[in-house]
């Protein structure tokens, strides 16, 4: 492959196809040896996730700005990420959820906890296992989703979490919470956003396929080799994908 024509399209496309061809070579996250899995389905994912946001939709709602423009190569993907990442419209609309992200927020009060050092406050996970928590992510608006995500990629706010969804020093790496806070500069909230690894690869394979598919125009899908997603293909069990993730 070689320079993309469509960056935000074709790197999200690239990166995927390393996810499918590589994850199940990778070391579980057991013992002595390094989370790889965990570590690999993370960093793969951020080209998958940032870009279509940094140089698609951000583009899109400001179009004075144009030094890295991707909104102009495909008007109709343009179109369909600005509305599928809608400012007010929940997300459990959007053609790239999966229902089984969790959601907590944590007021500042006298000031947040240091995660890197206390791992996921104990409060917030017990509040993340309640069905409500299920029930408020889906309730996020698409814009609010999005955001978190992005940020927490962007800016290192993620926690390895055990198979409970626990910061656990040494156990295997099962779930991911994503964090971020409510404004960059007078943060007065951390939002938290868990996933289970299995469902987070889901999650990935559904918005390459929501791009994928709202990009599916003939002329660039003839020149980008674009292809349908596979329905038999990208469907994956949840028994083969919880043995995966281990």
């Amino acid at each position: 492959m070689g320079n993309p024509t469509h960056f935000s399209l074709e790197v999200p496309k690239r990166a995927h196809q390393l996810l499918r061809d590589l994850y199940e070579q990778l070391s579980d996250s057991e013992g002595t040896r390094l989370p790889l899995k965990a570590t690999f389905l993370l960093s793969v994912s951020m080209p998958i996730v940032i870009l279509p946001i940094e140089r698609i939709l951000n583009y899109k709602r400001k179009p004075a700005d144009v030094h890295m423009n991707d909104a102009i190569l495909n008007g109709r993907l343009a179109d369909a990420v600005d509305r599928a990442i809608d400012l007010h419209a929940k997300v459990h609309t959007a053609k790239f959820f999966t229902g089984s992200w969790q959601y907590a927020t944590l007021e500042k009060g006298s000031g947040f906890p240091n995660l890197a050092a206390v791992g996921l406050p104990e409060n917030i996970a017990t509040h993340l296992d309640s069905p409500q928590a299920l029930e408020d992510a889906r309730n996020l608006s698409a814009n609010r989703f999005c955001k978190i995500l992005r940020n927490a990629l962007a800016h290192g706010g993620v926690l390895y979490l055990d198979q409970h969804g626990r910061s656990c020093s040494g156990a295997p790496v099962r779930r991911f919470a994503f964090v971020s806070t409510d404004s960059p500069k007078k943060p007065t909230k951390l939002y938290f956003l868990r996933i289970k690894m299995v469902d987070y690869r889901a999650f990935l394979q559904r918005w390459v396929d929501w791009l994928n598919e709202e990009a599916m125009e003939e002329i660039l899908a003839e020149d980008l080799g674009l292809e349908a997603p596979d329905a038999e293909a990208v469907t994956i069990s949840e028994e083969a994908a919880e043995a995966t993730a281990k």
